[in-house]
């Protein structure tokens, strides 16, 4: 048995990538309901990472957390978290970047997840 190259391009999206995105996706939940938790002016947010088992936690003001959320597939990484074939970094702060979701399968799945998209 042979296992599937996890880098190779098909026209479906490999497992693994959806594994990420679901990952991910499950993050941006945990952030959510600390955001709508939180009383201080900097919570500390989780990495949206599609890592699992991904700790690592930012810093960040509520602002600067609704400025990583103005897209559905906009997500929170640590930097070293980004996933090459799953993410694209689109900015780059101190301690976090944010990263977009480059295929349309995670695109969708980010989307139909978001509350905020409803």
């Amino acid at each position: 048995m042979t296992s599937a190259d996890p880098t190779s391009s098909t026209n479906e999206q490999a497992p693994w990538k959806r594994r990420a995105a679901a990952a991910e996706i499950n993050g941006r939940r945990v952030n959510e309901a600390i955001e709508r938790g939180t009383s201080g002016p900097r919570p500390v947010f989780v990495c949206e990472c599609g890592n699992i088992g991904c700790q690592a936690k930012v810093t960040l003001s509520i602002p600067a957390y609704e400025s990583v959320r103005q897209d559905f597939d906009r997500f929170l990484v640590i930097p070293g978290h980004e996933i090459a074939g799953v993410d694209q970094v689109v900015e780059e702060h101190t301690g976090f970047l944010v990263v977009v979701k480059k295929e349309p399968e995670a695109k969708a799945m980010a989307e139909q997840s978001d509350e905020r998209s409803e």
